[in-house]
């Protein structure tokens, strides 16, 4: 099974040119058992990608009291490897507290700009994550369990912007399998065992139920999410000429809004405002047909004046 790894990142590779030939690729290492397979499945690859430069990146959050046990083995795991490696710190917690976050969300935030500033500081063409497909499947069980759409449930892509998930096909079993055979060691992040967190109780909870009922849960997903992105870029083109014929300057015409089929009408509110959760775009649609005013967060707010729903951001 350890070469079945291998075998998926060249299928996925083969499927959707996820890297293009002479790319520098600045990988995303956590020290984690998932960054550890993504940078050997990288190096033993480096010929059939035909890759310029990989390198790591290595983001201290300064979360838990592990952090610097964390980023003491990314850079000796550098070192062995004869990689660069470039490590920011910050102090995370301190900064939810300070500006009111949500920890979770502002460690990924943070997480992001650090490796694109690295990225393009450094001359890097693409930042690789170790996202696999156990990823995938909770990460779509997340979003049915909070209700979305079809958006919500194709979960996330292989490729996004300027970030590509090699390991996109690969199981956690098949990543632990390979990075055993390869004799290598990782470190173990305790919050990964935590069942306060929504995730983890999908992870630790949900999914070995699921796994009793199809021991191929992770495929059957994937099958769903091919069928599904389909389904939606077909629904996705009429939608956006949908919105077209909605659209009068900045708002929405309410009329022609509410006189297209419900699909439609949540496709076109999910196009113009990027909302996933299901029961949100819900409230929008009753807010276009009722009237009134509706709050939706980071200073925007919606707004019904005669026929138009008017977007508006507060400043300050």
């Amino acid at each position: 099974m350890a070469q079945t790894l291998l075998r998926k990142v060249i299928t996925l590779q083969r499927r959707k040119k996820l890297i293009p030939e002479h790319a520098s690729v600045l990988v995303a290492f956590s020290g984690g058992i998932d960054s550890v397979a993504l940078v050997l499945a990288l190096l033993e690859l480096k010929d059939f990608f035909k890759l310029k430069r990989v390198a790591l990146a290595h983001i201290n959050h300064g979360i838990r009291a592990e952090s610097d046990r964390d980023e003491d083995f990314a850079v000796e795991f550098a070192r062995r490897k004869r990689l660069e490696i470039f490590v920011e710190r910050f102090h995370v917690k301190k900064m939810a507290e300070e500006e009111g976050e949500n920890l979770e969300a502002l460690a990924r935030e943070v997480r992001y700009k650090a490796l694109r500033s690295i990225k393009q500081k450094e001359g890097f063409d693409l930042i690789a994550t170790a996202h696999h497909l156990n990823d995938l499947v909770e990460t779509v069980i997340l979003w049915l369990v909070r209700g979305a759409g079809l958006e919500g449930l194709t979960g996330f892509d292989e490729k996004t912007e300027d970030i590509v998930r090699p390991l996109y096909l690969v199981t956690k079993e098949e990543i632990k399998d390979f990075v055993i055979s390869r004799g290598e060691a990782w470190v173990e992040d305790a919050t990964n065992y935590d069942i306060n967190y929504a995730r983890n109780r999908i992870r630790h909870r949900v999914l070995p139920e699921l796994k009793k009922i199809n021991a191929s849960l992770e495929e059957s997903v994937l099958r769903l999410r091919d069928i599904l992105k389909k389904e939606g870029e077909f629904i996705n083109e009429q939608a956006l000429k949908a919105l077209k014929e909605c659209m009068q300057g900045q708002a929405l015409r309410r009329k022609v809004l509410t006189s297209l089929h419900p699909a439609l009408q949540r496709r076109v509110i999910y196009l113009w405002l990027g909302i996933r959760d299901l029961r949100k775009i819900d409230q929008v649609l009753l807010l276009a047909k009722k009237g009134g005013t509706m709050e939706l967060g980071d200073g925007k707010r919606l707004k019904v004046e005669g026929d138009y729903l008017y977007l508006q951001r507060q400043e300050g």
